[in-house]
């Protein structure tokens, strides 16, 4: 078809996930089509289907592959922090903080209504679609495990539901960060950007601290 690239099998199929990451960035969830992401792609409107049967497909795979990017990046910082399990936690928030900024397109997605349900419906058709490096909540939850055993978290507390309470923290914190809020606040206060993530951190340390504790420096 005249005007459209020609690519290898699987080169398509990579580049397809990248048009679609840059598509949502720029157009959102509701201005995704399968027919602009070939047209930016520069293949025939047919071409993407012969690697996603849906745009449901593509769209739960691009959730999956933002997932396992973030698993990557959180068990990376664990393995090279030194120290208590506390100060793993703490570096892996900000690893958090720094991929949702680096990568705000696969943070919308992965937790949006679109993706979880496009993730869920596809699924349910292949048990075998959620792999285990997929799993991003996973180190979160080991890592606040290890703390509540040394006894930087309160050891009283259910490890799931106080996963969930620290990672909720943590990814509003980085909502905020990337809409530029904090750093509007910061400046209003005379403070920097860094100055307020420390003093949040701080404040996440007092409140996840043994029941009748007080946490120590961050």
């Amino acid at each position: 078809m005249k005007g459209t690239k020609s690519y290898h099998h699987k080169d398509l199929r990579q580049a397809l996930l990248q048009h679609a990451v840059r598509l949502i960035q720029d157009e959102g969830m509701k201005g995704f089509s399968m027919r602009k992401l070939a047209a930016l792609a520069g293949v025939s409107h047919t071409a993407p289907y012969r690697h996603f049967a849906s745009k449901e497909e593509l769209v739960a795979t691009l959730m999956l592959d933002g997932h396992i990017r973030l698993r990557a990046a959180l068990l990376a910082t664990a393995s090279t922090t030194s120290g208590r399990a506390r100060d793993k936690l703490l570096a892996m928030g900000r690893a958090y903080l720094d991929f949702a900024r680096e990568q705000p397109e696969y943070i919308s997605l992965m937790f949006s209504g679109e993706g979880m349900a496009a993730a869920m419906s596809v699924a349910s058709r292949h048990s075998e679609f959620f792999a285990e490096d997929s799993d991003s909540f996973g180190p979160l939850e080991e890592t606040v495990r290890a703390c509540q055993a040394e006894g930087s978290l309160d050891p009283s507390s259910e490890p799931g539901a106080l996963s969930f309470a620290v990672w909720s923290q943590v990814h509003g914190l980085a909502l905020l960060r990337n809409e530029g809020m904090i750093r509007l606040m910061a400046a209003e206060r005379g403070h920097t950007e860094d100055d307020t993530l420390n003093a949040v951190f701080a404040v996440f340390s007092h409140w996840y601290g043994p029941a009748g504790a007080v946490g120590g420096e961050v």
